[in-house]
């Protein structure tokens, strides 16, 4: 399958063919099936995100304690590591200097 351009916005979850569609974080190439992929992972870390915020209201749990809050990271670090396998140059240095900062 060939690769196509792909435009990532993080926080909304979206995927857009076209660079002028909506505001976007990532350029990535990608073909259907690993477009597929990252849907599932965009997903997921919206569902578990969802989850966090019933936590939110729960002040008597603490952030490190919380399941949901955990499989929020797992999905992200998840869709990161997509986006830098997938990603151009300029995704790649994004998220490798992220890294090193961290």
């Amino acid at each position: 399958m060939e690769k196509q351009p792909y435009y990532i916005q993080i926080a909304s979850g979206e995927i857009q063919s076209r660079p002028d569609v909506s505001p976007w974080n990532f350029r990535i190439f990608a073909n259907e099936k690993e477009i597929r992929s990252l849907r599932d992972l965009l997903n997921g870390m919206n569902d578990a995100d969802f989850g966090t915020f019933w936590r939110a209201h729960i002040p008597a749990v603490p952030y490190h304690e919380d399941a949901d809050n955990d499989q929020y990271d797992r999905h992200m670090a998840a869709v990161y590591e997509k986006i830098y396998e997938l990603g151009d140059d300029e995704a790649r240095e994004h998220i490798k200097n992220w890294r090193n900062n961290v």
